[in-house]
Order: structure tokens, then sequence, then C-alpha cells
């Protein structure tokens, strides 16, 4: 049976879900929401408010009712006329791609260099630290005695 000849009755008792099915099928392509939403409001003379109250829990059973594709903003259709390769191409990518300045990504990859440069300076550091650890170092060969300041590379002046 074709939506238009639904009686107000049979358009009362069916949810837009099921409607929105058969009219998408009739119509053979996709559409946007607003033009499925004017034709029930058209063929059930529905008011402003009685569209308001149903059309939330269309809106929701569109998006989880596995017969519906969203394949643009607001433009639906029905997942049987799509194969994979389509599902991928226009409805998968849903996260949006953007270009990044290049200046932000210098600067980016200039910080991460940096960083790696701490990184390499404090493994080293520690493979010294267990060197000088490792190694029996005479202090009376040093001359140095006790309360003398020594320094460093680092420049701390560590007092013995």
């Amino acid at each position: 049976m074709k939506l238009d000849e639904f009686t107000k009755e049979m358009i009362d008792e069916q949810a837009f879900i099921d409607m929105a099915y058969i009219y998408l099928e009739e119509l053979g392509k996709e559409t946007d929401l607003y033009s499925i939403i004017d034709k029930f409001q058209e063929i059930g003379g529905y008011t402003e408010k009685e569209m308001e109250n149903r059309i939330l829990q269309f809106y929701t059973d569109l998006n989880t009712d596995g017969r519906f594709v969203s394949t643009e903003d607001g433009v639906w259709g029905l997942r049987k006329w799509f194969t994979v390769d389509d599902i991928n191409d226009k409805i998968a990518p849903t996260v949006h791609k953007f270009e990044v300045v290049d200046d932000d990504l210098e600067e980016f990859e200039e910080e991460e260099e940096d960083e790696e440069v701490l990184e390499e300076d404090l493994e080293d550091d520690e493979d010294i630290d267990e060197v000088i650890d490792d190694e029996d170092i005479d202090t009376e060969d040093l001359n140095i005695d006790e309360g003398d300041t020594i320094e460093d590379d680092y420049g701390d002046g560590e007092e013995y």
C-alpha cells in the first residue's frame, strides 16, 4: 500500500519510522529529513504541535533503526540501497579532516625534537652515573681534603 493511500486513522496508528521506510521505498532515492516530515504532516493533517510530539521519537528511531542511513546532513536513505564501499566512502568518514598550518606543525616538530634531546641527555647522565658508581676511585690519589669544593661540568660545586 502506498503512503498516499493511508487514511488518517492508519497514519495515527503507524510509527513514523515505518512510514518513513514506506515513503523512501516509494520515492526510490535519498531525501532530506524535512521532506519526510512534511510528507507525514501533509497526509496526516497534523498540526505543528502534534508533529513536535512525534518528531523527537521519529528522529531517535531514524538514528537507531538499522534500515536507514544518513548520507549527508539531514539526508536519509535505505541501507539496502548502498554497497559496503558506498557506506565507507559516503557515510563512515564522519570525522572532519583539516589541514594543519605548516608553522604550527614545524613548531610541534621542534618541541618533539627538544624533548628527544632532553631524554637523550638524561639517559647519558644515567650512564655516566653508573660508570662513576661502578669504578673504584681512590680519593687519596686526588689530593682532596675534607671540606674542599670540587667543580664539575654541572657547575653545582659539591662540597666534600
